[in-house]
Parts: C-alpha cells; sequence; structure tokens
C-alpha cells in the first residue's frame, strides 16, 4: 500500500533525510571529539615514496595567496599532496592548516546562518572562539610543521564550542558518501561529487590508520535512564519499529530511528493503523530517536491526519558561495518552496524578531501539503508522542509538526532541536580536505525562539522522578 504526500524534490530533502543516520548524539548539544563512523574506514597503505624522516623535513611550501572562493578549484579541494612523514606521520605546514583554518571561517561566516543567532541566546562568542583557536592551531606547530593529529583536534574541540547546533559537525567521508548515494536529485549529486576526491579520502584514510594503531576509539556513550516498557500483542517487532499495546490496552508505536526503515514498514504501520481504528488513543514513542530520514512524513501522517494538510515554515539563509555552489536553486521558486522578494515574510511569520536575522539575505517559506490515504479506515483518536532531549533532526521535524499543526500532544522533555530546516551541506577544506558539516537554513519555533538552539517544548512535561510514559498513561486514564 503506498500513502499518498504531495511534496518536491527539495521538501523531500528537507527532512535532514541523508544525513542523519549517522547520528547519535548521547546529551543535548555533544557533539563527538573524533568523525563519527559505524565501519572502519580501510585505510590506503601510503607509498614509501610519499614519506619523508622527520630528520629530513622540506621546507614548507608556498600557500595559495587569494581566497580559496576565488580558485578554480573551489568548492573541491587542491590537489597539491600532503607531507608525509614516518615519525610523525600525515603533515600539514602552518600555513596550510591555518590557510585551512581561515577557509573555514570564511565559508561559515558566508553560508552558516547561526553564529549571531548562537551568540545572541547562548553567549558563545563566535568571534572569540574563532581568535582562540587559531592561536591554538598556530601553536601546535613544530619546525614549520602541524601533525594531522593536533590539526585535527584542534578543529573538533573549535567546532564543539557550539554543541552541534545547525548541524555543525566534522563528519567522516566514507559514512558520509555511503548514505548520501542511496538518494536522488541534483543536490545530492553536487555533495557527493564534492566529498568524493582524492585529498579528503587520502587524509581520512591516515586519521583512521592513526586511530587503529593508537587505539582510539570515539568514546563511551553516556549512560541514558531509560524507561521499562513491556509491549504486549506485537504487531510490529523490527530492529528501528516495534508496535502492540501498553498499560491498560493502550495501542503503542516504538521508533527507535527514522532510517533505514525495510520496504515493507509503511505497509506495515498502515495495517497496525487500520486493526486500531476503533481505539480512542495511540502513543508514538520516539525518546531515544535521534534523527533519520522523511519516513514519518509517508508512513505515520497520511495515515492518521483526518484531512488534507499544510504545513508551513520559515527558512532563513544566506547567499554564499558555498550555498549557491552546492544548492544554485536556494535562490529560486518551487512548487512548494517560495522566495519572498520583499518584507511580506513577516505577515507569514509575525512571530520571528528582526533582530534574530542578523545577515540573513534570503527569507523562504517551505510549504508541506499531506493528503490523507483514504483506502481504508485508519485510527482517528487522540495522538500522544512521547520525546526527550535525544530527539534531535529528523525526529525533531516530527515533533516539531506534532506541535504546531496539533497532530499530536508531546509528553516528555525539550528536544534538542535542528529539525525544521533542509538536509545539511558540506564545505571540504582547500589543503587537508576534511569535512565540515553545516545546516544553510536559520529556523524558528512558533514562540520565536531558535529551533536549533531551544529545541521543541513538551505540552506536557512529567513530574520529578517519573516517566514519559508512566505519565501519558495516567493522562490518558484521568481522562476517561
Amino acid at each position: 500500500m503506498k500513502a499518498k504526500i504531495i511534496f518536491c524534490a527539495l521538501a523531500i530533502a528537507m527532512l535532514l533525510c541523508a544525513c542523519q543516520a549517522e547520528e547519535q548524539p548521547e546529551s543535548t548539544y555533544s557533539p563527538s571529539p573524533v568523525p563519527e563512523q559505524t565501519a572502519a574506514v580501510e585505510p590506503s597503505a601510503p607509498s614509501q615514496s610519499e614519506s619523508v624522516p622527520s630528520k629530513q623535513l622540506p621546507s614548507a611550501p608556498p600557500v595559495c595567496e587569494v581566497e580559496f572562493t576565488q580558485t578554480d578549484s573551489f568548492p573541491r579541494p587542491f590537489e597539491d599532496e600532503l607531507l608525509l612523514d614516518e615519525e610523525r606521520g600525515l603533515l600539514l605546514s602552518t600555513e596550510q592548516a591555518l590557510y585551512d583554518y581561515d577557509t573555514m571561517w570564511l565559508l561559515l561566516e558566508e553560508n552558516f546562518p547561526y553564529l549571531e543567532a548562537i551568540k545572541a541566546e547562548m553567549g558563545i562568542d563566535w568571534r572569540k572562539v574563532k581568535a582562540e583557536y587559531r592561536l591554538k592551531l598556530k601553536n601546535q606547530a613544530i619546525d614549520g610543521y602541524i601533525s594531522q593529529e593536533d590539526f585535527f583536534n584542534t578543529f573538533s574541540h573549535c567546532i564543539g564550542e557550539f554543541q552541534s547546533v545547525g548541524h555543525l559537525f566534522l563528519v567522516d567521508q566514507q559514512s558520509i558518501l555511503n548514505s548520501l548515494r542511496n538518494f536522488d536529485g541534483e543536490l545530492f549529486k553536487r555533495i557527493v561529487d564534492l566529498l568524493d576526491n582524492p585529498k579528503t579520502e587520502r587524509f581520512y584514510a591516515y586519521l583512521w590508520q592513526c586511530s587503529l594503531d593508537t587505539g582510539g576509539s570515539s568514546g563511551g556513550a553516556a549512560k541514558r535512564e531509560v524507561e521499562t516498557v513491556s509491549i504486549e500483542d506485537l504487531h510490529i517487532t523490527t530492529e528501528k519499529v516495534k508496535a502492540g499495546y501498553v498499560g491498560d490496552g493502550i495501542p503503542y508505536v516504538r521508533i527507535a530511528s527514522f532510517g533505514g526503515w525495510p520496504e515493507t514498514m509503511h505497509d506495515m504501520l498502515a495495517d497496525f493503523f487500520s486493526d486500531i481504528a476503533n481505539e480512542e488513543h495511540l502513543i508514538i514513542d520516539i525518546r531515544g530517536n535521534s534523527g533519520g530520514s522523511n519516513e514519518w512524513m509517508v508512513g505515520i501522517v497520511p495515515f492518521l491526519e483526518p484531512s488534507t494538510l499544510e504545513y508551513n515554515m520559515y527558512w532563513g539563509a544566506k547567499s554564499g558561495s558555498l550555498n549557491l555552489a552546492l544548492n544554485p536553486s536556494i535562490i529560486e521558486n518551487h512548487a512548494n518552496l517560495t522566495r519572498y522578494a520583499d518584507d511580506s515574510w513577516q505577515e507569514d511569520f509575525p512571530y520571528i524578531r528582526l533582530e534574530s536575522l542578523d545577515g540573513i539575505d534570503l527569507h523562504l517559506k517551505s510549504t508541506l501539503t499531506f493528503e490523507k490515504d483514504c483506502t481504508q479506515k485508519y485510527f482517528s483518536g487522540k495522538i500522544w508522542v512521547l520525546i526527550d532531549k535525544y530527539c534531535y533532526s529528523a525526529t525533531d521535524a516530527f515533533t516539531c509538526f506534532c506541535k504546531e499543526t496539533g497532530f499530536a500532544t508531546l509528553v516528555g522533555s525539550t528536544t534538542s532541536g535542528n529539525g525544521k530546516g533542509a538536509s545539511p551541506l558540506f564545505m571540504v577544506l582547500p589543503y587537508s580536505g576534511l569535512i565540515v558539516r553545516y545546516e544553510p537554513y536559520l529556523t524558528f519555533n512558533s514562540d520565536g525562539t531558535c529551533n536549533g538552539i531551544r529545541g521543541t517544548l513538551p505540552d506536557i512535561v512529567p513530574e520529578e522522578g517519573k516517566f514519559a510514559l508512566e505519565t501519558c498513561l495516567q493522562v490518558i486514564q484521568d481522562e476517561k
């Protein structure tokens, strides 16, 4: 059975579909200090001709004298070889490392719309961070060179200051490519072309070889406080989705991830929602779900929404060189994306304060239209969605939809946000090939706060010492 849903290719991309399956934030805004990867990257063995003994390091090569955005190579990295030392590993000259650092900040300032919002709402002064870590990077140099380990760690700690807001992470090449290649569309093709280059492949091969040699890892996961859930009469039992009944016979769906669903999942959910058509309540538990793709758009909403529904969101963006290079359609109108040519966007989104839009020169309205699947009778009672601080990205997108349309009542704790924008974009730094991911759209909650910073608030907060499901079941009992 196919659920019907209307939106354009850009809207399909919107829910962060390609890039979230690898994210598993263990606390609100806590990026990993090393790249995330689900499987080890096979490092390519460096040839002996590339190696240079430490005592014979050559003079540092000159660096490009113009900004990266003005070179013929942009947005792909330079093709020159990095130096491999037999004792210190992969090296960048001090000038190469600083050029990459300055390039990252140039691209962030031109394309990443969250810097001023982070300063205003979180008190993190990005200019101070920029100056502090540039000095730290420069001080890592020995004999005019900076090791890959020191280079990477300095960048990682610098980016980590912004606590994952706006999908700002360092990411691994192969895990991202493996995810992106599953999606069609010109945007994804351009991103794959950018990321799939020899410089980046070489950089990450040596990086992961160093990690394997030293026994490095991403560290232990933070312990989560988990509520014990006993699901009876299971209708669906897969790794990502389980459906059955909890408490006093309340229909319940547990969704661990919105990524990697089997092809049959939509049909299985449709059957379950049909089986419970005469029930009064339905609980959807997405706690601990850190993202995935747009599965909720096609596997949940069309079966449960009683009528055709239009959902509008504001996107604020910058017409920076990288945004335009990767997504030139950002400045064009589409079937479900409107670019405002004047200040009329304020009429549609009056809750957004002008002072929150420093540097924003593109004001966009993204529209999703959901059409109910009418092939059979589905559940039409009251929907409850359980959330927590681990709900991020595509999962937070579902949470925002529930709250702003009245689709469901949210029970639990505030999410980690970053769900109302589009698929993150990427920069590849010119000398190292290091990949930085970022969110190109600044988004807001209906109370005017920044969604990427504040997350989504629940409608019902459990009392101290009580869990979300326990609270939800009690509220349902009180309504009877």
